[in-house]
């Protein structure tokens, strides 16, 4: 589904990714894919090249800036081994097909202006109705309403010069009465902070 988008990155040196984000991992599951082994254990190794052993298993302390840690990979593995490339196919699909959804809510409410609706599964947005006045005050102070009453979880960043709220679908027990109560709750929360300045 967003393959396209993903073109030429196997000609990257190395590539970061957090698997707690997208991949459905535990927290703290970071991963960084190498072309060149050897370049990356030039750069970090304490062990000199003199000293070290090319037939031994590799010490992935000599790997990263860390020299001793945990067993982080051991989530991943699990999580892959679980889930597998056709389970994450459909995970991912669902995500994104929930963000296209959420846009079409967006499109369809009339105190919502639709900002940004990428390929993948971030939708950004704002509260706009008609007199609402500082958009920017009015959607900075809802989304802190939103995020207090934890009935969704939500953060805002900046577009073009604008505050806007940004919503990314990375739970694929998302469904689509799940964004009917995200919308709902930005619509009371933005309701309150506009009698509260009228008021």
């Amino acid at each position: 589904q967003v393959r396209d988008h993903y073109r030429g990155m196997e000609r990257a040196d190395s590539i970061a990714t957090d698997p707690h984000k997208w991949l459905y991992a535990p927290i703290e599951c970071g991963c960084t894919l190498i072309q060149n082994a050897q370049a990356m254990r030039n750069t970090f190794s304490l062990v000199p090249p003199y000293l070290r052993d090319p037939e031994a298993l590799p010490w992935f302390s000599e790997f990263g800036i860390q020299q001793t840690r945990g067993f982080k990979a051991l989530k991943l593995w699990l999580t892959l081994q679980q889930i597998g490339i056709e389970g994450y196919r459909k995970l991912i699909s669902h995500d994104i097909d929930m963000a296209h959804v959420l846009q079409s809510r967006i499109r369809a409410r009339s105190n919502f202006e639709l900002i940004a609706a990428g390929p993948l599964s971030v939708t950004c947005f704002r509260y706009a109705p008609p007199g609402g006045g500082d958009l920017r005050a009015l959607n900075q102070s809802l989304l802190k309403i939103v995020q207090d009453e934890g009935r969704a979880f939500l953060t805002s960043t900046e577009l073009d010069g604008q505050l806007v709220l940004r919503a990314c679908i990375v739970n694929y027990r998302t469904r689509e009465a799940d964004l009917e109560v995200l919308l709902d709750a930005i619509e009371e929360a933005g309701e309150q902070v506009l009698n509260r300045t009228d008021g």
